[in-house]
């Protein structure tokens, strides 16, 4: 098949969704197929390298917010590439923007559109700046403060919804990553969502690397962070509030009262990295909190496996791509119950669900440092439960998803031309 992947985001960019569009087109691209990627450009991160069946595309601001761009969605090479290849599928990751156009080609040049739904917007729509400001509105005990604040809930609960739902019945098969995902999805659009498209599942594949994490780095890794013998924990987020770190930071601070000999590594950078580590300091854990930055995908695998549990409390996750990341380096996992999570975490065989309450998070985790025999059984079962997730099975099914879509798409094709003929045929028919 010839496929166009169409994204906001892409490599340099280190992000969920830029990870799972290379995981997914490199494991199609073994399998035979073409696949072009229509991603931004990134000057600011070095981004100028010849790739090869990669578009570019310019951006409108290089720095939208944190380090994300604004893509151009008018860029001209968009068309002329459309105009030059006969793609057999479209598929688009983002409803907005990349979203708009993809969904004028697919109509333009007659091809089906997929979209995957990788994000629960509404927890992010507080980045953009008008957004933003009207959500601030309740630090206002004034008129001006309520109406701002009653503006951004309506944004947010009721146009963007009504925005998706628009978007998504111009596609043709809508794909969740998890099954959970796809309950909550028809629970939030489900009203307005009488529309072509199939909803299918498809999660985020896992490399061959993820699997494969080189004892000696790990012992390296061990000794730099855990003295060697600590319990090393880890925890891979963006740090934004839509994370809930501090959550985190709070049970951390729990922990320590009982076993104060103890290092979390904390992987990943965002806007409110310096508000998290003035936290680690008043709950005076600063000492056991290690913030460890934005690392390269390829040195991850090594720090899940360093570690004696991997602890995540977002609630935002369409699939915590981390979460299977961990349980492939045969690390056991303790995180809140929520959607997103509680379909790959499976109770007492690869991890822990906890409710959000940090006494009975930090019990939890604490069950799992001091039980060695059940720390090992739990990496027995991560590791078995992440075998499933193997890129390769991945594509594979994205393959048959494709092919459907493109079957039913002819059909609905053929049905409205069928329907056109018939039409004309009666119209002909008539006196005059």
């Amino acid at each position: 098949m010839k496929i166009a992947m169409m994204t906001n985001n892409y490599k340099p960019y280190i992000g969920g969704v830029p990870i799972s569009i290379e995981r997914l087109t490199e494991a199609l691209r073994e399998q035979g197929h073409k696949v072009v990627v229509f991603a931004p450009k990134y000057t600011y991160l070095g981004d100028g390298q010849q790739e090869e069946d990669v578009v570019r595309y310019s951006t409108l601001s290089q720095h939208f917010y944190s380090d994300t761009v604004l893509p151009n969605p008018l860029d001209p090479v968009l068309e002329e590439t459309f105009a030059r290849e006969n793609f057999d599928v479209i598929h688009v990751h983002h409803p907005v923007l990349i979203g708009k156009v993809a969904a004028r080609l697919s109509r333009k040049y007659n091809i089906p559109l997929v979209y995957t739904y990788h994000t629960q917007y509404e927890q992010y729509l507080d980045y953009a700046g008008p957004i933003h400001w009207l959500s601030r509105g309740a630090e206002k005990n004034n008129l001006l403060g309520r109406l701002r604040c009653r503006g951004s809930r309506a944004i947010k609960q009721e146009l963007a919804p009504w925005y998706l739902s628009g978007f998504m019945r111009r596609c043709h098969t809508v794909i969740a990553p998890t099954e959970g995902m796809k309950r909550t999805f028809y629970r939030q659009y489900g009203y307005t969502y009488n529309c072509q498209a199939d909803v299918a599942v498809l999660p985020t594949g896992l490399n061959r690397e993820s699997y494969e994490a080189a004892p000696g780095t790990v012992r390296e890794i061990r000794q730099r962070y855990g003295n060697g013998q600590m319990p090393l924990l880890v925890t891979v987020s963006r740090l934004g509030h839509e994370k809930n770190v501090p959550f985190l930071l709070r049970c951390m601070a729990r922990l320590r009262q009982i076993l104060p000999d103890f290092r979390l590594m904390v992987i990943g950078d965002g806007p409110q990295r310096e508000e998290y580590m003035d936290l680690c300091d008043q709950l005076d854990i600063r000492q056991q909190i290690c913030f460890l930055g934005s690392l390269p995908n390829r040195e991850i695998a090594a720090h899940m496996a360093a570690a004696d549990c991997f602890v995540f409390a977002s609630k935002t996750e369409t699939q915590g791509i981390v979460i299977l990341e961990a349980m492939a380096a045969k690390t056991p996992v303790v995180a809140l119950r929520a959607s997103g999570v509680e379909d790959l975490v499976e109770e007492g065989v690869s991890g822990y669900l906890c409710p959000e309450e940090e006494d009975a998070f930090t019990e939890q985790l604490l069950r799992v440092l001091q039980n060695e025999p059940l720390r090992e059984s739990l990496r027995t079962g991560a590791f078995e439960a992440a075998l499933r997730y193997r890129e390769d099975a991945v594509a594979e099914k994205a393959v048959r998803i494709y092919t459907d879509t493109c079957r039913q798409y002819a059909m609905t094709q053929t049905s409205a031309q069928i329907s056109v003929f018939r039409d004309l045929r009666e119209r002909l028919r008539l006196p005059g």
